[in-house]
């Protein structure tokens, strides 16, 4: 079961909203959810090799690949796993490694399907969450689907940016494909934005210097 202070973590995320780090304590009693510790650079997740529970992160750093690109970072309360919840699909969206030593709890699909059975606001919040999801997959599309090359990649880069404010870029080709542009035209707006102070470059890395210039 997560410590005091974990409970107290769990109290303050969607999932839990609303509830007392007690009841939400009295609610994981029942459903018997899995601690785990994974070490820095351990991958969590894979498209070969995943659960089909729901992860919660209570303490670290997780980073979201996709291909080559990563896609987000997530942090202690952020949740994971929904994609692969209630479908049988043999693979997964994305890679989840452990940026720093980590510590999860997963909810199983029965434990899932009972908390949502069994507390109306935990159903609740769950369905508001997946709303968010698809707002979100959706104005991602459409940033990506449409517009300049400069709008492209600034959509990319503001939401693709950890905490750090940093997104590294394993293939610029790929980046490219996935926008939709050439890489010429990605190398001259990356310059443009370089020029200009907004970001800065290390190899593949791109740092957002003033990400508010790229709204």
């Amino acid at each position: 079961m997560p410590d005091k202070a974990e409970l107290e973590l769990l109290s303050g995320t969607f999932l839990f909203r609303g509830l007392s780090a007690q009841a939400v304590g009295e609610l994981l009693r029942a459903v018997e959810p899995e601690l785990c510790v994974f070490r820095r650079g351990q991958v969590i997740y894979s498209p070969e090799s995943f659960r089909r529970e729901l992860g919660l992160i209570l303490r670290g750093f997780v980073t979201v690949t996709k291909g080559a690109l990563t896609v987000s970072e997530l942090a202690a309360g952020d949740l994971f796993g929904a994609a692969a919840l209630f479908t049988d699909e043999e693979r997964y969206v994305s890679t989840l490694t452990a940026r720093t030593e980590c510590r999860v709890l997963f909810l199983s699909q029965a434990a899932v399907g009972s908390l949502i059975d069994n507390e109306p606001r935990v159903r609740e919040n769950y369905i508001r969450y997946l709303a968010a999801r698809i707002r979100f997959l959706s104005a991602k599309v459409d940033a990506l689907s449409s517009g300049t090359g400069e709008r492209k990649l600034t959509d990319f880069l503001l939401n693709s940016a950890g905490e750090s404010g940093a997104v590294t870029v394993r293939s610029m080709t790929e980046l490219a494909a996935m926008l939709g542009i050439g890489r010429a035209s990605l190398y001259r707006e990356l310059s443009k934005l370089t020029e200009a102070g907004i970001i800065s470059r290390s190899g593949k890395t791109v740092i957002l210097l003033k990400p508010e210039l790229l709204r």
